[in-house]
């Protein structure tokens, strides 16, 4: 086994597990089920939507048959639903399923079983984005039988998912008492790992499994799961680039990558009497520089950081302000408020200054 100290926590993956191919890699049902809900996203929902590359992120580590996502807005009532099938009876399916989730858990980021009829499906999972005061979406994920029941994996990169897709909503939605204080934002991409750790072979087959206590609830009795033989696709495929120069009997080096927005993936070699193993760590994404902090530096308004954050997103100015409801003028006012507050020439000063690149401001020559 290999050389590492896995802790009394740690045991060998027993039971049943994902089907694969001959060669090794995943199921093509399940590539093909991958790739049908990425376009689905890219045909349903504009690709400058703050939440499009998170789900983009979503689909290509946990295919779906279905899905379903739609904000909640302060009222609680469900405001921009997309979905990957045109059926009329979506929006009302998915506003009763978070009625039901509510019901069930009132506060607090969620990922559940579906609680609502899955019909023809064989499995749903829900997420709630949220935090402890308000909830920003919900997104359920449908699969067939044919494709068979979310892994013990997929469920590990979805609570990495619920935590970004969370921030970057409520980033968008600020309240006037919100403080960076109520989140951590000193974490950087590189922050000790507390996330999933896999051990492979050099087949890429996972061997052993485990991952740091999760303080949230995570709701999933009554869902049918598998363990996992291997990983997501689009993390496996990652992990063998990091690795693919790797050798027995050589000095081996690590590497680190972050193959969808919000999850970092980084391997070490681990050797021991039976031979080379891999070690991979799995942890979310956490900006090192974040934008609640900004806001409290440079004293940026709740609103005004709502345009910074679709700026930095790569939206334009009438972009912004057919998001935000508001005239393209007001949105260009904020941006010169915040130009004023940062001691910035321009946008890309702006932008270096809040995300931390350029720490000392210099001041304007009039």
């Amino acid at each position: 086994m290999p050389s590492r100290d896995a802790g009394a926590n740690t045991k060998p993956l027993t039971g049943v597990v994902e089907p694969t191919n001959g060669n090794g890699s995943a199921p093509r049902a399940s590539l093909r089920m991958q790739s049908d809900a990425v376009r689905s996203l890219r045909g349903a929902m504009p690709p400058t939507d703050p939440a499009y590359p998170i789900l983009e992120g979503i689909f290509g580590v946990v295919p779906a048959s279905r899905w379903t996502f739609a904000r909640v807005d302060a009222d609680g009532a469900l405001t921009s639903f997309y979905c990957s099938d045109a059926e009329g009876t979506e929006l009302s399916r998915i506003a009763d399923e978070f009625n039901r989730q509510r019901m069930k858990t009132p506060t607090g980021p969620q990922l559940c079983a579906t609680l609502g009829p899955l019909d023809d499906f064989a499995s749903g999972i829900t997420l709630l984005f949220a935090d402890a005061r308000t909830t920003y979406g919900i997104l359920t994920l449908l699969r067939t039988a044919e494709f068979g029941p979310f892994t013990t994996s997929e469920i590990s990169m979805l609570t990495f998912a619920l935590d970004a897709l969370s921030d970057r909503l409520s980033t968008l939605r600020l309240h006037p008492a919100f403080s960076a204080a109520d989140r951590s934002t000193d974490a950087g991409a590189l922050a000790p790992m507390e996330g999933a750790f896999y051990v492979l072979d050099t087949d890429l087959h996972v061997v052993l499994t485990w991952s740091a206590d999760d303080k949230r609830r995570v709701s999933l009795m009554g869902l049918q799961t598998q363990l996992a033989a291997r990983l997501p696709t689009v993390l496996e495929n990652t992990v063998r680039e990091l690795t693919n120069a790797w050798s027995k009997g050589t000095s081996n080096q690590g590497g680190v990558a972050r193959p969808v927005p919000f999850l970092v993936v980084r391997t070490e070699p681990l050797c021991g009497p039976a031979g080379l193993f891999i070690g991979v760590h799995v942890d979310r994404y956490r900006p090192q520089h974040s934008l609640l902090g900004a806001a409290e530096r440079f004293h940026i308004s709740p609103r005004e950081l709502q345009v910074l954050a679709m700026l930095l997103d790569g939206c334009h100015l009438h972009e912004i302000a057919k998001q935000l409801n508001i005239t393209a003028s007001t949105a260009q006012d904020h941006v010169k408020n915040m130009l004023h507050k940062t001691h910035s020439n321009n946008r890309s000063e702006l932008i270096a200054r809040v995300l931390g690149w350029e720490s000392t401001p210099r001041k304007h020559h009039l």
